[in-house]
């Protein structure tokens, strides 16, 4: 069991007034500003709570890789020159994704049909839906191939078929309605959160729990829009001020969101290496509690095992590093983490145009019409 519970990036000068408290099993730290954090056989919660301890572990629960055996290596820092012509690239590169064409026998994998729902297997680099740019997308095959011929009076457009989404660069499990009762009914039943999804993915490094919860809310990252971060007070703070410069700049239905709560449950499926190298990363099952935009990527990032491949929060990743924490946060609450150096030789390893390993593995709901529960399975391409 090991609690991180960080209130905000100033945690590296709150531990300097901790004073420690040592019992057999776990090394527990008070300090005044409340963090907690504290270790216990194999299972860690990290997330944001007041008035609690802070625990560091005392041994890291596996031996470190050769990539992450020093220290040294978590405070390299990438220069913003490289950052930047990195960041570029990515974006010429997604985009040119983004607008390539998507074919029935390729992009279209049907995991199961009937008269109200299609359920499809969307390959990573395909949109779920056109978008603002009208692109290509899984929507557009599926709205063509089940609702185009279908009698005048009963059918959908195409924009009305759609239940829920993927990232452009995650792939797996995707339902759409093919009537309107159907798709008004799931809708529903996500709102109310009657849906169980699991999903796969492969991280950097050696995630040291063997299960655990990350329980940190998430924002807007004003720095780095469209991207999301993990909420800290300073970063509500700094996003408070952007949008009062906005909103004085003529912008003014600019509203600042509050962050909102965001849960991810993880379990250690495998730890192993990249094929043909002593690179280390973790496959993890992934249970998002809740549905935030990219809540899988950044509690991965957040919690030092950024997503192999994953082009905005990963190595060189277009959004705030870290998932928005500092370096010096990070050295507390993730101390094996995947070193820098290391997901560069994973980045160097799998070249440019490797595909996210992010998978929604599973989904499970009941039918939306007949209220039989269904469940899905997709096997993972990475």
């Amino acid at each position: 069991h090991y609690q991180a519970r960080n209130r905000s990036e100033r945690l590296c000068t709150a531990m300097n007034a901790a004073t420690k408290v040592s019992t057999e099993s776990t090394s527990i730290m008070e300090h005044h500003d409340g963090y907690h954090c504290k270790i216990d056989g194999n299972r860690v919660e990290i997330s944001m709570k007041k008035k609690e301890p802070v625990a560091i572990p005392e041994k890291p629960s596996l031996p470190l890789s050769k990539s992450e055996e020093v220290k040294n290596d978590n405070c390299e820092e990438i220069p913003e020159t490289v950052l930047q012509y990195e960041r570029q690239m990515r974006k010429i590169r997604a985009a040119d994704k983004a607008g390539a064409p998507v074919f029935k026998e390729k992009h279209l994998k049907v995991i199961f049909l009937d008269e109200d729902i299609v359920v499809t297997d969307k390959p990573s680099g395909v949109l779920s839906v056109p978008g603002v740019n009208h692109n290509p997308s899984l929507l557009g095959l599926v709205h063509e191939e089940f609702a185009s011929s279908a009698p005048e009076d009963s059918k959908m457009k195409r924009d009305s078929m759609i239940v829920h989404r993927l990232d452009m660069d995650t792939s797996g499990l995707v339902i759409f309605g093919r009537t309107k009762k159907a798709v008004s009914k799931l809708h529903e039943l996500f709102r109310k959160k009657q849906v169980d999804k699991k999903y796969e993915a492969l991280v950097c490094g050696h995630v040291g729990p063997d299960k655990g919860l990350i329980d940190l809310p998430l924002q807007r990252d004003h720095e780095r829009p469209p991207f999301m971060r993990v909420s800290t007070p300073s970063s509500e703070k700094a996003a408070a001020r952007v949008v009062e410069d906005l909103q004085h700049h003529g912008w003014k239905k600019i509203m600042k969101k509050k962050p909102k709560p965001s849960q991810t449950e993880f379990t250690v499926l495998e730890r192993t290496v990249l094929p043909q190298t002593e690179l280390p990363v973790t496959r993890l099952s992934l249970n998002p509690i809740t549905g935030r935009t990219h809540q899988l990527r950044v509690h991965c990032a957040a919690m030092g095992h950024p997503i192999v491949a994953d082009p905005a929060y990963g190595i060189y990743g277009e959004s705030t590093a870290n998932g928005g924490f500092s370096e010096a946060v990070m050295d507390i609450i993730a101390p094996s983490r995947a070193s820098i150096k290391l997901q560069k030789e994973i980045n160097v390893f799998l070249e440019q145009g490797k595909n996210m390993c992010l998978h929604a593995k599973t989904l499970q709901i009941a039918h939306p019409v007949n209220g039989e529960e269904m469940a899905w399975k997709a096997p993972t391409p990475f």
